[in-house]
């Protein structure tokens, strides 16, 4: 391949570029859609929840608000990979499309119906935008902010990583504005603010951002690493590889034209380093809730530096494609395992079709899930007639009250307090069709 073909990116190499971007996203779909079954407790309540989705939405029910996320996922992958060729170049970009498409956040998220898509969409935009706009007047910036100021009311776990989008608001212009870049950078921050607070003072903070809870931190961490380890990894080699040497050699010409090593050195640590933001804070605060989700926002800016360390590993003129290769695969093959593993929602169907028949719009009901009895016998009950089941002496309470008219556990065995009660009778037993789910059985008692 002659020294001149990567000298420039041409119309035939970005329409190239182009189409192997979009086997990716098909590739994503894919790894997404082989994901399924009845609503997460979770995805229930969103549903459920009003004024958080369209009546669209609604309408398109669990099906659509899955539909939904996968294309908010896709686009922030797109998204990304334009960033990374902004930056870099367009094969860094293609490789750090590929890895992120495979990853266990990415496939999960795509088919989770939340709001967890949407923020990594906009975080995404955001950072398409500030690559965008790294050469234009510093007042460009501000094309920016509405999608980082939302992102955190979509997602609480995105307001971490608004600190990294002002560095890079710095970074990503320095190369071309000098110290005018840190004006650029003072903009988005006070603008960003300033609309975050407005943002607050319309629809209050965004809950769960400070939860403490009791989980292993050691464990959390391990976790994290197990999820998004191979990414950090190979962007940590990428950064090192950036650092050294601003480019490979199959343009020795434009050598002189090329960012100082400060300045990428900054930018490694900072692309390499958000991603241990959700993990270390998580575990600060003891509460895993949504990890592994969330360990996907901090890769969303670590892997285009992992898209340039596996174009550095394959070389020039891809001297070493089989590297590349191994190490997509390898972030496949766990990829898919680790999602397969994770979404696991609850079998509730058979549940849901015991239960329609002993439910109207009058009784009070007691459940482990009761969102998912909410969502899916929305047409029978309201929400307000299902009630979160507790455990031991709270449990005990409210069988001894005989409050309920019907109570849905799910558990291996019968508690001890509805053994032997008088008020309710055991109505069925449902185990998981899937043997290897390690989902304990649902267990109805209806009041005599």
């Amino acid at each position: 391949m002659p020294v001149s073909a990567w000298s420039m990116d041409n119309s035939r190499s970005a329409w190239i570029s182009r189409g192997v971007l979009l086997l990716i996203l098909m590739v994503q779909a894919g790894l997404s859609f082989r994901l399924g079954g009845s609503a997460f407790p979770s995805e229930a309540e969103y549903l459920m929840s009003g004024g958080r989705i369209s009546g669209l939405v609604a309408d398109g029910g669990l099906t659509g608000a899955r539909l939904l996320s996968l294309a908010w996922a896709l686009a922030a992958t797109a998204l990304m990979y334009g960033a990374t060729r902004l930056l870099f170049n367009p094969r860094a970009a293609l490789a750090a499309a590929a890895m992120y498409s495979v990853l266990e956040s990415t496939a999960f998220t795509g088919r989770y119906a939340s709001m967890h898509s949407l923020s990594l969409f906009l975080l995404a935009a955001a950072l398409w935008l500030l690559a965008k706009t790294r050469q234009a007047h510093p007042a460009a910036v501000l094309l920016a902010t509405p999608f980082a100021a939302l992102a955190p009311f979509a997602a609480y776990s995105a307001a971490l990583y608004l600190p990294t989008l002002t560095v890079l608001a710095v970074l990503t212009a320095y190369r071309f504005r000098g110290v005018g870049a840190f004006a650029r950078g003072a903009l988005f921050a006070v603008a960003t603010g300033a609309l975050c607070v407005v943002g607050v003072l319309l629809n209050g903070t965004p809950t769960g951002w400070n939860a403490h809870s009791g989980d292993s931190a050691l464990t959390m961490l391990k976790e994290s690493g197990q999820w998004g380890g191979i990414v950090l990894l190979v962007a940590v080699i990428g950064a090192v590889g950036y650092a050294k040497r601003a480019r490979m050699g199959e343009m020795p010409w434009a050598e002189g034209d090329a960012p100082g090593a400060v300045r990428r050195a900054a930018l490694g640590l900072t692309l390499c380093s958000t991603a241990l933001l959700a993990p270390l804070y998580q575990a600060y605060l003891g509460n895993g809730s949504s990890l592994h989700i969330h360990v996907g926002f901090g890769l969303l800016f670590a892997v285009p530096m992992a898209g340039l360390g596996v174009s550095r590993l394959m070389g020039a003129h891809l001297r070493y494609p089989q590297i590349g290769i191994m190490i997509y695969v390898a972030a496949l093959v766990v990829g898919m395992a680790q999602t397969q593993s994770l979404y696991r929602p609850p079998d509730s169907a058979r549940m849901i079709g015991v239960m329609r028949q002993v439910v109207d719009g009058k009784g009070v009901y007691l459940s482990d899930d009761p969102e998912i009895s909410a969502y899916y016998l929305r047409s029978a009950t309201k929400a307000g007639q299902w009630k979160q089941a507790g455990r031991g002496d709270a449990l005990a309470s409210d069988v001894k009250k005989g409050t309920y008219d019907v109570i849905v556990l799910r558990t291996a065995s019968t508690p001890d307090a509805l053994r032997g009660v008088k008020q309710y009778r055991l109505l069925t037993v449902l185990p998981s069709p899937d043997k290897d789910s390690g989902q304990a059985p649902y267990r109805i008692w209806v009041k005599r």
